[in-house]
């Protein structure tokens, strides 16, 4: 009897609970989002530009139980525009293109209080993947100046007249929507070249070089705002999913073959990965060997570079090229000189503890972090006197 009544309880939760079982969570895994080639679409133009998702009370919970300093920041630590409002005001104000730098045209397209910039959780996404400051705990002047890494060039050095987080938020949330503005609009393309919606071109990154389809003129806008797959797009697309519920897509123009070309630059250590866009027709071949026949409409190749500059063209049956210009150094190797010497570690040495990119010559290891550091003097000196 008691049997019974167990298989009947069974048959009536099941019956209750259908969906429960069909529930799945997305993989926001860093393999899952370059593997499904997430990167060609981050987040759509509907979460990334809904500027009325959170009001100040809600920005102020959401980082307070994250619990970074952000929250509890004074004003007076928040830049000269702060005027005694909060982090979580400024970062309101920026979204709706009110006060700070967040107003203002270029070439056409004009951001203000009628347009807004971005969505209150697209700035906070962008703050943690700049500078961490949403967790972040510790009291840094240095992170709440950078904030938004507005004005802050892959090359290095930091424009002084951006300082300051509200600043930083306000210039920061304008570029964004102006990037999207622009993508958007046909006749703005020239502009923001090649990062407009529908266009495909080739993004380098310490591993190698990926065509990115810009499924949507966010997804553009961040790319032109970082230009790569690593490691800040990456975590834009995770925590928008994790922190928000943000869609996840992949994207793929299946329609065109991918002749946009790149240059990267990487150590010996390793390989180069090229992943690319053709027609399903065309077939794809690299030094009289078959890369992709017809069937597919993505391609890939990985390959072994060798030391210095050298160009490497991947041709299409349809008589069109795809050329990719590696520099490769030696480990170790950072001024190029095909040496690993006393030069070398004085770059090292100027550069210790310093956040740098990924593409940076003095980061001798960026597919583990972006911080100079012992890893880095440990690669150094398996290379030394080579």
């Amino acid at each position: 009897m008691r049997s019974l009544r167990w298989g009947v309880l069974v048959i009536m939760l099941t019956g209750l609970l259908p969906s429960v079982g069909l529930t799945k969570a997305t993989d926001t895994s860093l393999s899952a989002y370059l593997n499904n080639q997430n990167y060609n679409n981050l987040v759509s133009d509907g979460d990334f530009l809904d500027i009325g998702s959170m009001s100040v009370a809600d920005i102020q919970n959401f980082i307070a139980g994250k619990g970074g300093y952000l929250a509890s920041a004074p004003s007076s630590q928040l830049g000269d525009g702060a005027a005694g409002r909060s982090a979580a005001q400024i970062i309101y104000d920026a979204a709706r293109g009110l006060y700070d730098a967040a107003v203002g045209c270029s070439h056409g397209v004009c951001v203000n209080s009628s347009t807004g910039t971005i969505s209150p959780k697209a700035i906070l996404l962008t703050l943690q993947k700049e500078q961490s400051l949403v967790t972040r705990s510790d009291n840094s002047q240095s992170a709440l100046d950078h904030a938004m890494g507005y004005g802050c060039p892959d090359s290095g050095g930091c424009d002084p007249k951006y300082l300051g987080f509200s600043n930083q938020v306000g210039w920061g949330a304008w570029q964004l929507r102006y990037n999207e503005m622009a993508s958007a609009d046909a006749s703005k393309h020239s502009y923001v070249t090649p990062y407009y919606a529908g266009n495909v071109t080739t993004i380098t990154d310490w591993d190698g070089a990926r065509s990115v389809y810009f499924s949507d003129s966010a997804t553009a806008a961040l790319f032109r705002y970082t230009p790569h797959t690593y490691y800040g797009n990456y975590n834009f697309w995770q925590l928008g999913i994790n922190w928000f519920g943000f869609g996840a897509g992949s994207g793929n123009p299946g329609s065109v073959n991918d002749t946009s070309s790149a240059s990267g630059r990487m150590y010996a250590s390793g390989t180069y990965l090229v992943k690319s866009f053709k027609t399903t027709d065309t077939t794809v071949t690299f030094n009289g060997q078959v890369v992709a026949s017809p069937g597919s409409t993505t391609w890939q190749y990985q390959f072994t570079p060798d030391i210095g500059t050298h160009s490497y063209v991947f041709g299409y049956s349809t008589g069109e090229n795809k050329t990719i210009t590696i520099e490769k150094h030696k480990n170790g190797d950072i001024n190029g000189d095909g040496k690993v010497d006393i030069l070398d570690l004085s770059l090292l040495a100027q550069a210790w503890g310093q956040n740098v990119p990924d593409d940076d010559w003095r980061n001798l290891n960026p597919e583990t972090d972006k911080v100079v550091n012992i890893l880095d003097l440990s690669i150094f000196a398996s290379g030394w006197g080579g």
